[in-house]
């Protein structure tokens, strides 16, 4: 979590066990009256990166960037989104076919909100989404029966819709984040079949990290499972890796990276899954 204007030698005091970044925003307010304000959203159970502003001004400035990259890709000028330019970084563990799947590509396709998700949609109703990607690690586990395999990506958002990358993964590139049974990840503890192996081992290795887990263990006791979460299975495997983007006021470049959570890491150990975390 980013707090941008944070005082030199203000320490963070620690929360706890919280069930949303709402409730960890007045304890963030330091010298302030207000708390800060957050410039965009994860989605639920996505790990990583956040950016929250401390001052309206800031807010109002970074919430543009977001606006200004998806009006810059719609019109395709690559020049615009020099100015406000926010780069992020994700990192998703996806089930894949690798025999289909590119080593790097841009999945440009446009995506429209319903009440019941996001869908892929061309047309006058849909907004514009892209995202880059690049496979940055493969196992060498045996591919399940119908032949997919665990794959890292990196996913580099052009645009900021809702969903965009796990719509993407799932409907473009046919390779659903682990853990999004909302698009399409498929689970013993969801179908009720016996898991394949790599799958069998992802929901040994989720019940080693639940245990120990204190927020997770905090959502199974009040039973505040959703219909993107599912408290039996393994979570999702989204994280937010790294932001990049010019201070608003110092106009410096600003670079954080989130280290990656004990569930993702313990994940890519027990799949042999190699990656760089410089």
């Amino acid at each position: 979590m980013l707090v941008l204007d944070k005082p030199p030698g203000v320490p963070m005091r620690s929360v706890g066990s919280v069930l949303g970044v709402d409730a960890v925003l007045s304890d963030l307010k330091f010298d302030l009256r207000h708390p800060p304000m957050t410039v965009h959203r994860l989605d639920r159970d996505t790990t990583g990166c956040l950016i929250l502003a401390r001052t309206h001004e800031a807010q109002r400035i970074l919430a543009g960037y977001f606006q200004d990259r998806a009006h810059a890709f719609s019109a395709r000028d690559d020049s615009a989104r020099t100015l406000g330019d926010i780069r992020r970084v994700y990192w998703a563990l996806v089930s894949a076919n690798k025999s289909t799947l590119a080593p790097r590509g841009t999945v440009d396709a446009p995506l429209v909100t319903t009440h019941a998700g996001v869908t892929l949609k061309p047309g006058a109703d849909a907004k514009p989404a892209a995202t880059d990607y690049e496979i940055i690690a493969e196992s060498n586990v045996e591919p399940t029966g119908t032949g997919r395999s665990p794959v890292v990506l990196a996913l580099r958002p052009r645009t900021g819709r809702k969903h965009q990358l796990r719509v993407h993964c799932a409907g473009i590139l046919d390779a659903a984040i682990v853990g999004d049974y909302k698009y399409g990840y498929k689970d013993v503890s969801r179908t009720g079949r016996i898991a394949d192996d790599w799958r069998r081992t992802l929901r040994d290795v989720d019940a080693d990290a639940r245990m120990n887990d204190p927020v997770r263990a905090e959502r199974v006791r009040r039973g505040s499972g959703s219909d993107e979460t599912c408290l039996e299975g393994v979570p999702l495997h989204l994280h937010a890796r790294e932001v990049e983007f010019l201070h608003p006021t110092s106009g410096k470049m600003v670079r954080v990276v989130a280290p990656v959570p004990p569930h993702v890491s313990a994940a890519f150990q027990a799949l042999s899954l190699a990656l760089d975390y410089g």
